[in-house]
């Protein structure tokens, strides 16, 4: 880093001004070389306060998934099960024996069955149907595509869920001003070092309010954890998130502050 140079040099001054002073070299240089030594300690000084301020910190905030879901949008413009699911490979598959959809609807399960992988309209309405909030299972019975002479029945199965229309937002330029004032003036990178990052996460429910916020990450000063827990909790509220219908609900978010490149930021569940 940029001090750490300051300071060798620093260093390397201060080692030349101990040697003229043994050899009793001429006040002048002696006295070009403190003004030096004392320029470079200032620099050194300035950049180090800096290097310990938020000038390296940054903050997200992030939908938390622990399923696979689709927005509405998307809902109306797929045509395939890989638009349903883009983790779902459809090139593993040489030959489909039944697809089985199967939602909940008014309480009640219901299911469709198909032959291939393309979406009918049948399926769609009843996708549409589906309880809010509620799991939608595929089950997919297939031959695999392998060079096998006798390839054997296979199946795999993957569920869903329809995200609202409207997440769960803040509206207005305020919470970047009080994440400022109330954290991000007061933490350094002495409380979350290079590489590393704390997380909060919490739950906008259906009032717009935070709740169930608890650490998931913790940095490396547990005061700074506790300031960054009170701040996700006295957060101002929410607009929740709604489906199309009017229907409001909640959604979990995770706060992370620090490295937003850290390989923890892989183990929070945030939403691709």
């Amino acid at each position: 880093m940029i001090h750490q140079l300051i300071k060798a040099i620093y260093n390397v001054l201060h080692l030349k001004l101990a040697t003229f002073l043994s050899k009793k070299v001429s006040i002048p240089l002696i006295k070009k070389l403190l003004i030096v030594s004392s320029v470079v300690l200032v620099c050194l000084d300035t950049l180090s306060a800096q290097d310990e301020t938020t000038s390296n910190l940054s903050y997200q905030f992030n939908r938390v998934q622990k399923y696979v879901s689709i927005s509405p949008t998307q809902l109306n413009e797929a045509t395939t099960l890989s638009d349903l699911n883009h983790y779902y490979k459809a090139d593993w598959v040489k030959e489909y024996k039944s697809v089985n959809l199967t939602v909940i609807s008014n309480g009640q399960k219901k299911t469709i069955k198909n032959t291939n992988h393309k979406l009918t309209t049948a399926q769609k309405k009843l996708i549409q149907s589906s309880d809010l909030d509620s799991e939608i299972d595929v089950v997919i019975t297939y031959l695999p595509k392998n060079n096998l002479s006798n390839s054997r029945i296979q199946e795999m199965n993957f569920s869903f869920r329809i995200d609202p229309e409207q997440n769960a937002q803040y509206l207005g330029g305020e919470l970047d001003s009080y994440i400022k004032e109330t954290l991000m003036n007061k933490v350094s990178i002495k409380d979350i070092p290079q590489y590393q990052v704390a997380a909060i996460k919490f739950i906008i429910d259906g009032n717009g309010h935070i709740v169930d916020a608890h650490v998931a990450q913790a940095s490396k000063n547990v005061d700074a954890d506790k300031l960054i827990l009170k701040t996700i909790c006295n957060m101002p509220n929410w607009v929740s998130a709604q489906y199309p219908d009017g229907t409001k609900t909640e959604q979990e978010f995770v706060f992370t502050i620090g490295d937003q490149s850290s390989c923890t930021m892989n183990m929070l569940d945030i939403k691709s």
